[in-house]
């Protein structure tokens, strides 16, 4: 909030009061801050308002006022990774996100006690005043029943009371799925069915607790997976992933003017791996300047062998060109302001100096820190987060000191190998590196005290430290 003094006789216990009053009348309203543009550093697993990971992954979002409710799952540290709960958290902007609660656990019912949930969706059905969540149900240790699950709520971030799980219309599987509302009310649930090979499109009965009909199954023996749907201008949207389980792959998308029928082709969109990531759903960001939309996808942890809740989250801008035309392209950083409802690439100062690069893709990209958060990613242009000064320490070994921060690049193979940045008072082996020829004007950067190389795929999946039986595209560099 910001009060301008309008004449210099302003008193100040005037000014003392209307600011007091003002601050109380806020909190007494429970109005929310006023939201303003945000830069949001891609691809990293965020925290929250308390300093504690966001723990919401492969969920979706639900706003009710000038809030935006994300929904997602954690899960436990076992041998099956089974379900632990779904947490709720709450922004105004996009960017800051305050915890509220946890609103469904592994005890909230029997059937939950051993089980996975993955992809949980929420949406409000006015005619009951019940907040209602569908999401996919599995055993623990295996994905054989490939069941539909329905919990319900009267508050959007009560405690849900878990219904039951199933099989759609008692005979379809039903594994990866989302919900979707349409503007007249009427509910769908789209799920993969037939081991994944189609998608199955269903209507809901009015109180959205079960499944009315099937009202198309699309692109039979194609494996998409991963389903999120929007609609705009009077075209139904879905986005999808192939079925490659953790692992990443190219998106596609479809369009029709009617959800029962007349979808297209699928078109690809984004780049060959959907930069590293697998879609949940497309939230609409809607302000003063028109609706941007925004794929919320997870780069999934699994992929590399580090527990689920490790995953990162991957914010796409999807832009049309016209009503049949969409398109997807990087952001490193994106730039939200949804009281305009602009998404946009953020754009940061250019540099001079060495920048660690890969040019295996069709984007070249730059190792990245930023000094908001630290927040490591790969950028598209080299900027002041890009940019790095190597100091010399024996004629070998080097520190690699970040140009914006003036902080040396930092692991310790003792806490999970991380990659951070710390103070120049650090000068041991874990702030040490030096170059090893790769041929061809590619080097590996090697870490003294773990011995290991940095590594990172071309939009930051895998930006870690790996072991020198990696000598793929991963693991070479150029100096820029």
């Amino acid at each position: 909030m910001c009060i301008r003094k309008r004449n210099a006789g302003l008193k100040t216990v005037a000014l003392f009061v209307l600011v007091f009053s003002l601050l109380i009348g806020g909190l007494a309203t429970g109005n929310p801050a006023e939201a303003a543009e945000q830069e949001v550093v891609n691809a990293n697993q965020w925290t929250d308002t308390s300093g504690n990971p966001i723990q919401a992954h492969a969920g979706g979002v639900i706003k009710e006022g000038n809030y935006y409710y994300w929904i997602g799952v954690e899960r436990n540290n076992d041998a099956g990774w089974t379900f632990k709960k779904i947490n709720m958290y709450r922004s105004a902007d996009l960017k800051n996100w305050d915890f509220l609660s946890t609103i469904l656990t592994q005890s909230s019912h029997p059937d939950l006690n051993w089980c996975k949930i993955e992809r949980p969706k929420i949406i409000y059905n006015a005619s009951t005043g019940k907040y209602v969540m569908w999401m996919h149900y599995e055993e623990g240790d295996n994905y054989n029943l490939a069941h539909a699950a329905i919990a319900e709520s009267s508050t959007i971030d009560g405690n849900y009371t878990f219904i039951q799980h199933f099989r759609p219309l008692n005979t379809h599987m039903s594994r990866d799925s989302t919900l979707f509302k349409d503007d007249d009310g009427t509910a769908y649930f789209i799920s993969a069915a037939n081991g994944n090979a189609d998608l199955n499109v269903y209507r809901l009965s009015s109180d959205y607790l079960s499944i009315d009909s099937l009202v198309a199954t699309l692109w039979p023996g194609s494996y998409r997976e991963a389903p999120a749907m929007v609609k705009r201008n009077g075209y139904y949207y879905l986005l999808t992933s192939g079925a490659t389980g953790w692992n990443y792959n190219q998106a596609k998308y479809a369009y029709s003017s009617n959800i029962a029928s007349g979808w297209s082709s699928l078109i690809n969109i984004g780049s060959p791996s959907t930069y590293e990531s697998q879609g949940n759903y497309i939230l609409p960001v809607a302000g003063t300047n028109g609706t941007s939309y925004l794929y919320m996808a997870d780069r999934h942890a699994g992929a590399f062998g580090e527990h689920f809740n490790f995953g990162k989250y991957v914010w796409h801008e999807i832009q049309f060109n016209s009503d049949t035309n969409l398109i997807m392209t990087w952001y490193p950083k994106l730039s939200i302001d949804t009281s305009t409802g602009i998404i946009d690439k953020a754009t940061g100062n250019l540099d001079t100096g060495v920048g660690i690069k890969k040019d295996f893709g069709s984007d070249n990209t730059y190792f990245s820190i930023s000094y908001s958060g630290e927040y490591l990613y790969m950028n598209t242009v080299k900027s002041v987060e890009s940019t790095w000064e190597k100091v010399n320490v024996d004629g070998t070994y080097f520190h690699l000191k970040h140009k914006s921060t003036g902080k040396y690049l930092h692991n310790d193979p003792a806490i999970n190998n991380k990659l951070n940045l710390v103070g120049t008072q650090w000068t041991g082996p874990n702030v040490q590196w030096k170059l090893v020829d790769a041929g061809n004007g590619y080097y590996r950067i090697e870490h003294k005290a773990s011995g290991k190389w940095l590594h990172s795929w071309n939009y930051g999946a895998n930006l870690t430290l790996q072991p020198k039986t990696k000598t793929g595209d991963g693991t070479m560099w150029l100096l820029d």
